[in-house]
C-alpha cells in the first residue's frame, strides 16, 4: 500500500527515529484503539484494552499509512516513526459494501479488494480471506448478509476451491464462490503475521 508523501519525505529527513510497540491496536470490527501507556496511573488491567481514535482526519491518515514490513509485523507509519500495531485476530478487516452479485469487499481502511480466492474458517466461525493487500477476517456483522453454500454454486458464479476445501463450505461474494477451509491452528501463525510485534 503507498504512503502520503509527506510520510517519505519525513522518513528520509529523520531516518532514525525508533520504533513504538504496544501503544496502537487494532481490534475484531477495524476499529482503532490507542493504549495511552505513557499517561500518569496507566494500569494494564484497567487501559490494556485502549481507548478508541475517532477522529476522521486521524482514521484516515493512519489508513493511508498502514503496511507490513516483510516479517508479517503490520504497522502504521507516523511520519519517520514506525508505529507497530497489536492485532486481535487479523491486520486487515474485510466489509461487504452492496448486495447480491453487487457486492464487493473493502477493507476497513477504505481500499477496495478484488474477491479473494482462498478463504478458511476457525473454529469459532471466523471467515479468514487471503487478499492482494493481505490477510483478512470478515466483519461478524457482515457474515449473516453472505450466501453459504452446501452443494454446486449456481447462477453462472465462479468456483475457486483450493486443497484442502471443506465439503459443502462455500462463501459467496458478489458473483464469486470461495471455498473455506478449515484454519488449521491459530491465524497469526497460519496466515503469516504478527499479532503483538515487540522490539
Amino acid at each position: 500500500m503507498p504512503i502520503d508523501e509527506q510520510v517519505e519525505r519525513a522518513m528520509q529527513r529523520w531516518p532514525q527515529v525508533p520504533a513504538v510497540h504496544g501503544w496502537l491496536r487494532l481490534e475484531r470490527r477495524g476499529r482503532w484503539l490507542l493504549v495511552d501507556r505513557g499517561r500518569p496511573g496507566f494500569d494494564e488491567a484497567r487501559d490494556g484494552a485502549g481507548s478508541e481514535i475517532t477522529s476522521p482526519p486521524i482514521l484516515d491518515f493512519i489508513g493511508r499509512n498502514y503496511g507490513a514490513d516483510d516479517t508479517g509485523r503490520w504497522y502504521w507509519q507516523n511520519g519517520p516513526q514506525r508505529v507497530y500495531v497489536d492485532i486481535d485476530l487479523a491486520p486487515l478487516v474485510l466489509r461487504v459494501v452492496g448486495e447480491g452479485l453487487a457486492a464487493r469487499l473493502v477493507t476497513h481502511t477504505g481500499y477496495p479488494l478484488d474477491t479473494p480466492g482462498t478463504g478458511w474458517i476457525d473454529a469459532y466461525g471466523n471467515v479468514f480471506l487471503e487478499t492482494a493487500m493481505g490477510p483478512g477476517v470478515l466483519h461478524d456483522l457482515d457474515l449473516g448478509g453472505l450466501e453459504i453454500d452446501e452443494g454446486e454454486a449456481a447462477n453462472g458464479c465462479v468456483r475457486n476451491d483450493p486443497p484442502g476445501a471443506m465439503a459443502g463450505m462455500r462463501l459467496r461474494v458478489g458473483a464469486t464462490w470461495i471455498a473455506l477451509a478449515p484454519l488449521a491452528g491459530d491465524a497469526d501463525v497460519s496466515l503469516g503475521f504478527v499479532r503483538r510485534p515487540r522490539a
